[in-house]
C-alpha cells in the first residue's frame, strides 16, 4: 500500500476536494488499514480526546463524532469510553499528545507533497504491472490503460479544456464536446480533439512514440517543435522518434514505401502512415493489447521486446545488438513467454536462455 497516497486521499476529502473514485479509492485503502497503520479506532480516540468531558457534555462529544463519521469511508468501528473521573492533568497531558499527533501528521503531509511533488489537486491513475484497468473520466470519456501505464489530470478538468497526461499507452474513447477539447499531452506528443477514439503509446523507456486514430479527427502537436502541427484522419498512425535530432523533419506514407518509390530514411523523426488491421479483428492492431492480444507487423525485435517485457511482466537483455534488428511479424493471445519466444525463435536466428523473469538473447 502507498502510504503517500492515502495521506493525500485524506487530505483532499478534509478539504473537500475528493472526487467520487478518489472516494472509493480511500475507502478500499481504510478498509484494508483499519487494523494495521491507520486504524479508525485511533481516529475516533482522538477525536473523542480533543471534545474531552472538561469542555463538553457526553451528549455534545457523541453528536460531534457522528458528524464526525459521516465525512469519514465506511469501516470498521471500535467504541472508546472515557473515565469521566480522570483529573484535569490527565486530560492536559492527553490535550498536548493530540496536537502534537496531528502537528506530526501535518509534517508527514506537507513533507510528502514537498519531496513526491504531490499535488492536492491531482487525480492519478495507474495500472499495475502485466495487468491493464479501465476508468471513466469526469466527462463520461472511457479510458483503457495498458499496464505500466499512467493518466493523471488537474481538479479543473473540463472546466475550459479536459486535459489528462499520459505515461504508458492507453485507448481514448472521448465524449464529444466541442466547447470543451480534450487533450493528451504525452512527453513529445500533444493530442487535440473533440470527440474520437484513438490509441496512444508514449513509454519513457521506447525509442518512440505514437497515435492512432480509429475514427474522428486529431490535431497532433510535438511538445519541442509546437509550430508542427498535423491532423490524423480515420485510420492513421503518427511515429515520432523520442530522442532529440537536429534533422529536417521527414513525412512518410508507408503505402508509398511499399511500392518503392521513395526510398525510407534510416531514423525519421516523424513517421505517418496506416493502422493495421488484420482480418476479421474489430480492432486496430494497435489496440489489440485491451483484449489481452500482443500483435506486430514488421517491427524490429527491438521494439517487439519493450512490448513483451510489459506483457508477460519479464525483463528482456539483448548479448548480440544484431539481434535487435531483426523483424517480426506475428501476435500472441495466451501464450506463455516460452512459446512466444520459440515461436520467434523459429523465423529468427537467435538463442536464448530464461533464469525466473528475465530473459537473455544472444546468437
Amino acid at each position: 500500500m502507498d502510504a503517500n497516497r492515502i495521506w493525500v486521499l485524506i487530505g483532499k476529502k478534509i478539504a473537500g476536494n475528493a472526487t467520487p473514485a478518489e472516494l472509493t479509492e480511500l475507502e478500499s485503502l481504510m478498509a484494508e488499514c483499519v487494523d494495521n497503520a491507520y486504524p479508525l479506532r485511533e481516529l475516533e480516540e482522538m477525536w473523542l480526546l480533543d471534545n474531552q468531558p472538561n469542555d463538553k457534555t457526553p451528549e455534545e462529544i457523541k453528536e460531534k463524532w457522528e458528524n464526525f463519521k459521516k465525512n469519514l469511508p465506511a469501516a470498521k468501528t471500535q467504541v472508546i469510553s472515557i473515565n469521566k473521573k480522570k483529573n484535569n492533568n490527565y486530560f492536559f497531558w492527553l490535550a498536548a499528545s493530540l496536537v502534537i499527533a496531528f502537528c506530526l501528521v501535518a509534517i508527514k503531509l506537507s513533507t510528502d507533497i514537498y519531496n513526491n511533488n504531490i499535488d492536492l489537486y491531482t487525480s492519478i491513475v495507474q495500472a499495475p504491472d502485466g495487468s491493464t484497468s479501465k476508468i471513466t473520466l469526469p466527462d463520461g470519456s472511457k479510458v483503457w490503460l495498458n499496464a505500466n501505464s499512467k493518466l493523471t489530470y488537474k481538479k479543473q478538468f473540463g472546466q475550459k479544456y479536459r486535459e489528462v497526461n499520459l505515461v504508458g499507452e492507453a485507448f481514448f474513447d472521448v465524449v464529444k464536446d466541442a466547447k470543451h477539447p480534450f487533450i493528451v499531452t504525452t512527453a513529445s506528443l500533444r493530442l487535440k480533439v473533440l470527440g474520437t477514439a484513438f490509441n496512444v503509446r508514449a513509454f519513457s523507456t521506447d525509442k518512440t512514440s505514437e497515435a492512432a486514430l480509429v475514427r474522428g479527427s486529431i490535431e497532433v502537436t510535438l511538445v519541442n517543435n509546437p509550430d508542427k502541427k498535423l491532423t490524423l484522419k480515420p485510420s492513421e498512425k503518427i511515429v515520432v522518434r523520442n530522442e532529440p535530432t537536429s534533422s529536417v523533419i521527414s513525412t512518410i506514407r508507408e503505402p508509398l514505401l511499399s511500392m518503392g518509390i521513395i526510398k525510407k530514411p534510416q531514423v525519421p523523426l516523424i513517421t505517418l502512415t496506416n493502422i493495421h488491421y488484420n482480418g476479421k479483428e474489430a480492432l486496430p492492431e494497435e489496440a489489440q493489447w485491451m483484449e489481452k492480444k500482443l500483435a506486430f507487423t514488421s517491427e524490429s525485435f527491438d521494439d517487439i521486446a519493450g512490448r513483451m517485457e510489459r506483457y508477460y511482466n519479464v525483463t528482456i537483455d539483448f548479448e548480440d545488438d544484431d539481434v535487435k534488428n531483426l523483424m517480426f511479424s506475428g501476435s500472441f493471445k495466451g501464450e506463455s513467454i516460452n512459446n512466444a519466444m520459440k515461436a520467434l525463435q523459429a523465423t529468427g536466428n537467435f538463442q536464448y536462455k530464461i533464469t525466473n523473469n528475465k530473459i537473455t538473447i544472444y546468437k
